[in-house]
């Protein structure tokens, strides 16, 4: 325990001494942090109340089904955070450097597990906490909840419900990393990842929302019944169902309904965390030699199959210089798992997506719906542009490494650099977000006037947060952090996604008139002026160019100060 105690301790004090540092950067990043947090915060918390007022007062949906709705949100957030934490874990319980360290120590092998578990659980899940708190204050304000509602449900149901969620994410892939050494870590890891993706299918395919709102609406207006009837059977044992029932046992005021809810999540958090020690007494270190073992194998092998073109000192398709990237940027994320299964499990994400546009129907009547419609499909393609850049251009110059000085020694400009992985970046960014907005927009309305609209806004997005991700990436660099996950993880990371979010919810917020207007004219006259698009668009273009500027000039100042 003592050894546990020092480890902690030295943790704790490092991160206190970054927060109490006076360094220029310090001081900025800490009071950014404080003001972008906040503001979010804020912002999730006012968009919380807004919704539930709007579903329970103006819709009328009834207290039934909009827990059902935020049942199904929170098995998304339970997937999102167990997924995560198995990709994370990888890298931090089998790849680090400390855990190397760590294990030539006399500190017990489950101790070295429990202190890299609970640092990534924290690292890698503190946006997602801030968030979930936060709607989760939204929540409670409409309701009138006391205090002590919001004490109890952060601390008694929210963390254990996101603890279950990482604690089955580690203990299956302690499981899986033996079966990874016959046939391989990257095969392993893809074949989760569509496991995950189709349980996430399986479970909006079993519950059906559609046929639950329909069932629901057949006792309108007596729609405040509890129609728990209507639950899929196998539904009631995941841990989403048990938070959303405490929570609406808990709006209800009957303690008596709400708390066995509890007890069951607690219980199976316990059993959980008995069951994770145990494992890692008995197979983590022997699942760390594993994975060793598998590395070196891999290092040793040989693959048969030689990608001539990328080799160096094969014939050049670009000048010598930016050969030399290119070839070097492809080879380190082909090998890096944890880079290209992102990428995979971001396209999977999208396919999904597009394959569920083809089978909506969404011939509203409304204006107002069919701008919220068009915008719902918007905002999620500039969230992936916005998810793609972090994980993948925020940590682009971190992963020069501390082998950076050989390319700052080498006759190559830094302002080029700089520069050479904007456009590699902004180029693949804008592929992938214009090639969804193509396929999104004629999906769910083939209107030219839309699609034009979409491909030039989604155009200026990629811009604006490829510019924003390198150069704050650029800023906050963490040139001895190897794990890009982790670098995508950080303080830096955080703050520039919260940006971004703020970003998007700007771009909505200029198109939500005008579209209201032409959807307007279009149900009323069956006609309207295309001549609408050109101010929303102007002012689009306007903010995105200002924030590529200031982010450009930023990242470059950055990428040349001493590292």
């Amino acid at each position: 325990m003592r050894a546990l105690l020092l480890v902690f301790n030295v943790k704790a004090t490092t991160f206190l001494a970054s927060l109490s540092s006076l360094r220029g950067q310090n001081v900025f990043k800490n009071l950014s942090s404080v003001i972008i947090f906040g503001g979010v915060a804020l912002g999730v918390f006012l968009l919380a109340r807004g919704v539930t007022a709007y579903l329970i007062q103006e819709a009328h949906i009834g207290q039934f089904l909009y827990h059902r709705f935020l049942s199904m949100l929170l098995y998304v957030f339970f997937v999102t955070v167990n997924l995560g934490n198995m990709i994370v874990c990888y890298a931090t319980l089998y790849r680090s450097e400390e855990v190397t360290f760590l294990m030539g120590l006399p500190i017990a092998h489950e101790k070295i597990f429990l202190i890299k578990f609970v640092d990534n659980f924290f690292y890698s899940s503190g946006t997602l906490t801030l968030l979930g708190l936060s709607w989760l204050l939204g929540y409670g304000s409409f309701y009138y909840m006391p205090w002590y509602f919001y004490f109890f449900t952060i601390f008694a149901v929210l963390l254990p419900f996101m603890l279950i969620a990482g604690f089955v994410a580690v203990m299956v892939l302690m499981v899986l990393i033996k079966i990874a050494v016959e046939i391989g870590i990257r095969w392993l890891l893809a074949i989760i990842v569509g496991t995950y993706l189709t349980a996430i299918y399986a479970y909006f395919k079993v519950t059906n929302p559609v046929q639950l709102v329909e069932e629901v609406m057949k006792h309108y207006p007596n729609v405040n019944q509890y129609f728990g009837y209507l639950d899929a059977p196998f539904a009631r044992y995941l841990p989403n169902h048990w938070v959303s029932e405490f929570l609406y046992w808990s709006v209800h005021g009957d303690a008596a309904r709400a708390l066995p809810h509890f007890f069951t999540l607690v219980i199976t958090l316990a059993a959980l965390a008995v069951v994770a020690a145990f494992m890692a007494r008995r197979y983590y270190y022997r699942s760390w030699i594993a994975s060793s073992d598998a590395r070196a194998l891999v290092r040793e092998r040989r693959s048969p199959l030689r990608l001539r073109l990328l080799e160096f000192g094969e014939r050049r398709m670009l000048r010598p210089k930016i050969d030399a990237l290119v070839k070097r940027d492809i080879w380190l994320f082909l090998r890096e798992p944890s880079q290209w299964l992102h990428l995979i499990l971001m396209l999977l994400l999208l396919m999904i997506f597009v394959i569920s546009l083809g089978q909506m129907e969404l011939k509203l009547a409304q204006p107002l719906l069919q701008s919220v419609a068009f915008l719902v499909v918007f905002l999620f393609n500039g969230f992936l542009v916005a998810s793609v850049s972090l994980r993948f251009v925020f940590p682009a110059v971190s992963l020069e490494g501390d082998t950076f000085w050989a390319v700052r020694a080498a006759p190559l400009s830094l302002r080029r650099l700089y520069w050479y992985k904007f456009w590699i970046a902004f180029l693949l960014v804008s592929a992938v977000g214009e090639a969804l907005a193509v396929a999104a927009t004629v999906l769910l309305r083939n209107d030219p006037v839309l699609v034009a609209l979409a491909v030039v806004c989604t155009g200026f997005v990629s811009l604006a947060l490829t510019s924003m991700n390198l150069g704050a990436g650029s800023y906050f660099a963490a040139y001895r952090e190897k794990n890009p996950i982790r670098v995508a993880s950080s303080q830096g990371a955080s703050m520039t996604f919260l940006l971004a979010l703020v970003y998007l919810a700007t771009v909505v917020a200029v198109l939500v008139l005008p579209l209201t207007t032409y959807f307007r004219n279009l149900i009323i006259h069956g006609v309207a002026s295309t001549s609408w698009v050109y101010l929303p668009v102007a002012v689009i273009a306007v903010i995105s160019t200002g924030l590529f500027l200031m982010a450009s000039r930023v990242g470059l100042a950055a990428i040349q100060r001493d590292f």
